[in-house]
């Protein structure tokens, strides 16, 4: 039967052994570990077939410590917390979840990996950093939409006010070309010349001829250039129309806070933690979501039903490492074949994380040393590349997309907008002249016919 950890070291040999060499140590004993872990994207479990009540664990973390066992000389097995928590610290100072089973010696380490931090040093001894968190936000895409405002996306604002500036240049310039020895009046010409300009630039005919080789040189030059900026404009407004936008809008911490998402966090976790114990920043803004009854706890394990029922709909989001995000999304994929959701371009609350022994256990060093030579040969980057499929599918997803459909007024209300508030300035202008009128008209001198 093999001993457990505790037993084998209980033999001054071994122990002497692995102190004076962790780097070449292995057992000479059959020795059996527990080994404390928790379901998520790093590790997963199922029942071990050959001995009932067991399970064995895989992923990432499950194939590190094969290997450890495979070192160090040991055997192991997998033991799970009651509360399917990584822990925290309790009010009363025990510990829950992984980080109390660790704590109490109901086994010898703990993954998660675990994310280290101050208080949680209290609880166990974490060995060196095996890799770092970063935190991101896990959202629902939002349906394709259009932009009603669209008609004025195939210019650019500088493109538009170049236009605007050369209309009233070329304005101006005709003015000045302008026979001045008509009758008509001053105000009748200019407005009269702003008119043609507009009329050619929204490509209608002209009222009038051009006599004179300066008034055609300047209209036929202001032509060319109105009939490539309008033929452009036409084309990639065409292809504008059949593009539909799907909105990302929480692309950040502060993103998140100022929407009416619901915030999911996992609990009794380091982050979680951190969170909610922050007195400053950003990060007491994210906590104090919780007295908005805009936070909700829900364990890794119920994860992939929570982004069924409340994720995909758009109106909860998830805050979690992100490799943890980014396995969600790629086992949605597998199973929908579509992306439906996505990640926060900014991540925040980049943190260590890495295995926890009991504290004071003499096999940490050795464990080390073994997780150096892990990463200095690129095996666990390997290995969690190869725990989600379909990793890159949905994270290059495009945020516009080609549709055929009609347009329908939902589409097409910014254009009536502008056509409406246009209708309505000249309804106002006709009133102005017309009142104007009147009052020029009753100020006009009697005719010499009513005089006697």
């Amino acid at each position: 039967m093999p001993l457990s950890l505790h037993e084998a070291l209980m033999n001054p040999k071994t122990l002497r052994e692995l102190q004076l060499n962790p780097k070449t140590f292995k057992f000479r004993q059959a020795v059996e570990l527990k080994v404390a872990g928790e379901s998520s994207a790093f590790m997963n479990f199922r029942p071990d077939p050959a001995m009932e009540g067991r399970s064995i664990m895989g992923g990432p973390v499950g194939n590190l410590v094969s290997y450890l066992a495979r070192a160090l000389n040991f055997t192991w097995y997998p033991v799970r917390p009651a509360d399917a928590t990584f822990g925290s610290k309790m009010p009363n100072g025990s510990w829950s979840g992984v980080m109390g089973l660790v704590n109490r010696g109901e086994a010898d380490m703990g993954y998660g990996p675990l994310l280290m931090s101050l208080e949680r040093s209290e609880g166990v001894d974490f060995g060196d950093t095996l890799m770092f968190f970063n935190f991101k936000v896990m959202s629902g895409r939002g349906s394709p939409e259009m932009n009603p405002w669209g008609f004025l996306y195939p210019l650019t604002p500088l493109v538009w006010l170049g236009l605007f500036v050369a209309l009233v240049c070329v304005w101006l310039s005709s003015v000045l070309l302008l026979n001045h020895a008509l009758r008509s009046s001053w105000f009748d010409r200019v407005v009269g010349q702003f008119t043609i300009h507009i009329r050619v630039l929204l490509r209608q005919d002209l009222p009038k001829r051009f006599s004179h080789g300066r008034e055609m040189a300047l209209v036929g030059s202001w032509m060319m250039v109105t009939m490539i900026v309008v033929m452009g404009y036409s084309s990639t407004l065409v292809s504008l129309l059949a593009a539909r936008n799907i909105p990302q809008p929480i692309q950040s911490l502060s993103d998140l806070v100022q929407s009416d998402n619901v915030v999911i966090l996992k609990p009794n976790s380091g982050s979680t933690t951190y969170v909610l114990s922050s007195t400053s920043g950003i990060y007491k803004e994210l906590g104090d979501l919780r007295h908005k009854n805009r936070m909700a706890f829900i364990k890794s394990k119920d994860r992939g039903t929570a982004i069924d029922t409340l994720v995909r709909e758009g109106h909860h989001s998830l805050y979690d490492v992100d490799f943890s995000l980014a396995n969600l999304i790629s086992d949605d994929f597998s199973i929908m074949g579509r992306c439906d959701f996505y990640l926060s371009r900014e991540s925040s609350l980049a943190s260590p994380a890495s295995v926890g022994v009991t504290p004071g256990s003499p096999i940490l060093p050795a464990l080390n040393h073994r997780i150096h030579n892990v990463l200095a040969a690129g095996l666990f980057d390997y290995w969690l590349g190869q725990a989600i499929r379909n990793s890159t599918v949905c994270r290059k997803a495009p945020n516009t997309i080609t549709v055929r459909a009609p347009l329908s007024l939902k589409v097409c209300w910014g254009m009536f907008t502008v056509w409406g508030v246009g209708l309505l300035l000249a309804l106002l202008t006709f009133s102005l002249e017309f009142v104007v009128a009147n009052a020029f008209a009753g100020r006009a001198p009697p005719s010499s016919e009513n005089v006697e």
